[in-house]
């Protein structure tokens, strides 16, 4: 199954995704709905044999604001796009299962998909070939880690080593910084 999903910034997402087992080929650019609008969106393959659509729907309104109707909601609407319309049933109820899981109204919704324009390949990978800079280390690696702490099973093994790495790097560089006072 092919899945887009706006909410957030189009970097956030594609690392997100690509941080989950059985989702690949995770592109990040602008989807396109029946409205018309063009948002930031990524879109990615599940095998569904591996994950499930309901985990990757939790993880979805998990990483970003999908309980706000926030003013950047035009440019970041909370929405999933099956590519195949027979499938927006299916997302409807997976938003409404995860919904049950938040106090707040999920503003989330299942839209049709119409097309997908992908970024440049020079910003396709944004996270995983840079994580030093600062919009990823200050905004997109804080999802992660509270990504793999909230669904740690779905975390492929590659991000898992990344991210504790980073974790242990963090606690060596306060352990320094404690000793030099």
């Amino acid at each position: 199954m092919y899945l887009a999903v706006s909410g957030t910034c189009y970097w956030c997402m594609e690392a997100v995704f690509s941080s989950l087992r059985g989702v690949s080929d995770v592109e990040q650019g602008f989807v396109k709905s029946k409205d018309g609008r063009y948002v930031e969106a990524a879109v990615f393959r599940i095998d569904e044999s591996i994950t499930r659509l309901e985990d990757i729907v939790s993880v979805h309104l998990a990483t970003h604001s999908s309980t706000a109707n926030h003013s950047a909601r035009k440019k970041y609407p909370s929405a999933i796009y099956p590519m195949e319309s027979n499938r927006l049933g299916q997302c409807d109820f997976a938003i409404g299962l995860a919904a049950k899981a938040y106090s707040e109204a999920v503003i989330t919704q299942a839209k049709p998909f119409v097309a997908f324009y992908p970024n440049p390949n020079t910003q396709q990978h944004y996270f995983w070939r840079q994580p030093d800079k600062p919009f990823c280390q200050n905004t997109i690696l804080p999802k992660l880690k509270a990504l793999a702490v909230r669904f740690p099973t779905l975390i492929k093994p590659k991000a898992v080593q990344y991210l504790s790495a980073s974790i242990n790097a963090k606690q060596a560089k306060e352990k320094r910084r404690e000793g030099a006072f």
